[in-house]
């Protein structure tokens, strides 16, 4: 297994960002503005943007820059990306209503009060994040032609269970980022949400033991 530094590639994500930063800025840009759209916005950015968002940032994590054209030109890539997931989700629905209804059959018979009903659902909850932590590595499977949309899920948990303090010392380091771009007005974000588009794959090439972009 290949050492993984997390701060060599927050600063080869800084890199790349700097170089795509059009590309990445305005594909989030343009998610943010169409999801004000009245009914179909929250479609659109499901089904197409967010999905670009995440291939964009492969590409560039994979060959130092894309383009607009290049991130659309594949639109069964985009699409299979969506129903991954969206199965994923479905998947963690399905697991948290299971948690839920094991919760209130052991339950069953006492009285109900607010401090009973969130007893019931937190523990669930802290469940299906830690779980969801397992899917981030799906897309990318399906991007790099080692999976369809199914076995990426397998894969995707695989690889995450093999390097789980890696992938969530990433994850911390992603929170702290946040909170210091939302400090700076929320402008810090439009710069620390698109490298973690670009982090996330660099993390997976770095992990599968892949070549991806060293620089610009």
């Amino acid at each position: 297994m290949h050492e993984v530094s997390i701060s060599q590639l927050w600063s080869r994500a800084w890199d790349l960002f700097k170089v795509n930063w059009l590309l990445l800025v305005g594909l989030l840009v343009l998610a943010i503005i169409v999801n004000f759209i009245p009914f179909i916005g929250g479609l659109i950015v499901g089904i197409l943007l967010l999905p670009a968002l995440v291939r964009a940032g492969y590409l560039v994590a994979r060959k130092g820059q894309s383009s607009f054209g290049e991130v659309f030109g594949d639109l069964g890539s985009l699409l299979m990306i969506f129903v991954y997931n969206l199965i994923l989700g479905l998947i963690l629905l399905l697991i948290l209503a299971i948690l839920i209804g094991v919760g209130y059959v052991l339950m069953m018979g006492s009285v109900y009060t607010a401090e009973k009903v969130v007893i019931l659902i937190v523990p669930g909850l802290i469940i299906l994040s830690i779980l969801s932590l397992f899917g981030w590595a799906g897309p990318y499977a399906i991007l790099s032609g080692r999976a369809g949309v199914f076995s990426a899920i397998g894969q995707s948990f695989s690889l995450t269970a093999q390097n789980f303090g890696k992938v969530f010392l990433a994850l911390l380091s992603n929170i702290g980022l946040v909170i210091l771009g939302a400090i700076l007005c929320g402008v810090g974000l439009l710069v620390v949400i698109p490298m973690w588009y670009v982090f996330l794959p660099l993390l997976y090439l770095a992990l599968t033991g892949e070549e991806g972009a060293s620089h610009a």
